[in-house]
């Protein structure tokens, strides 16, 4: 195999998470899920062994990025997100950490449904400027790598990715119970994504939308539980909230505190919150052939998809988009 193949890489580059689902030299697939937690500046992250900072990446019109768990993350919930200079660091990180440093690829990624649509049309304007984005370059200034060679960027609506993956199989063959109106609930970090689909053919915007809430959202909320009942005005990094609403404990002071009260709270509260707000667009589901549950935001509400009649949980809801992503690049090449 030529080493100047260019690899197809899809890319879901979430406020909370990023995932990437792409092709290897050897044809097998690449999954990879990090979360998005990234500073603006040199953080002072060294590594251990002395060859250099941590994560750091340079850009030309805002200068030094760091990339870490380890580090206090800046909100990543704004409007212009998967615009921003930010986000291509994030991208960038992605395929670096993936393992593919230097390599030529090809990106399929998405925007939110409120981004990619525009009064029923897709946004060509923002379609455009996150092609745009992505290709500007990235210096990556640790561990002696470099970034990858993006060679395209392709854009699609996230939600209606997760369609794809809910509507092929991993040989592109259709799977049973596609048709008529399908709603795919796509919870992620910042918002919830609801598209509804009808035969595949086409979006009922009447019935789709975007609501701002989502998993960082829980993560705010548990945070600011854990500092009332500690009495700590702490801040701590995404990975050790993160661990608390997994887990259901929080290391302080050198101990474990369980915390799992306090995420069933917040989990019951929010999880309320965004029911209402797909009520809002499609009902009760009735006239829907599925309505199914996606994203990073199903797997902590694992229950959610029981309060719909015909709700359905991806197996995998974390990876949908950018499996789905990753299948209609494929698709299309196919003809």
């Amino acid at each position: 195999m030529s080493e100047n193949k260019t690899l197809l890489v899809a890319i879901d580059d979430g406020y909370a998470q990023t995932k990437l689902y792409g092709e290897a030299e050897d044809g097998s697939i690449v999954r990879h899920c990090m979360r998005s937690s990234v500073r603006p500046g040199r953080y002072g992250l060294g590594s251990i062994s002395g060859v250099g900072a941590v994560g750091l990446y340079e850009t030309d019109e805002d200068g030094a990025f760091t990339v870490s768990e380890d580090v206090e993350a800046e909100n990543t919930q704004f409007d212009g997100f998967h615009l921003s200079t930010m986000n291509r660091v994030l991208v960038n990180h992605a395929l670096v950490s993936a393992g593919y440093a230097g390599k030529d690829v090809s990106i399929i990624t998405g925007l939110p449904v409120a981004d990619f649509f525009l009064n029923g049309f897709k946004d060509e304007e923002k379609v455009n400027a996150k092609q745009a984005n992505l290709k500007k370059p990235v210096r990556l200034t640790s561990g002696g790598e470099s970034t990858a060679k993006v060679d395209d960027v392709r854009v699609g609506c996230q939600a209606v990715a997760a369609w794809v993956d809910f509507a092929l199989d991993d040989d592109f063959n259709e799977r049973e119970g596609i048709d008529g109106a399908v709603a795919i609930v796509d919870i992620g970090g910042r918002t919830t994504d609801i598209a509804t689909v009808i035969d595949g053919q086409s979006v009922d915007h009447a019935r789709s939308g975007t609501a701002n809430i989502g998993v960082l959202d829980v993560y705010k909320a548990v945070e600011s539980a854990i500092g009332a009942r500690f009495k700590i005005r702490d801040r701590f990094p995404t990975k050790q909230i993160d661990h608390a609403v997994r887990e259901g404990t929080i290391r302080l002071w050198g101990k474990d505190n369980a915390v799992s009260d306090i995420v069933e709270e917040v989990v019951k509260e929010h999880e309320a919150k965004i029911v209402r707000e797909i009520e809002r667009r499609i009902g009760s589901g009735a006239a829907m052939s599925a309505v199914v549950f996606v994203g990073g935001g199903s797997a902590l509400f694992k229950k959610i998809a029981e309060r719909f009649p015909n709700g359905k949980m991806s197996p995998d809801p974390e990876y949908a988009n950018a499996r789905g992503l990753f299948k209609y690049a494929r698709y299309q090449a196919k003809g």
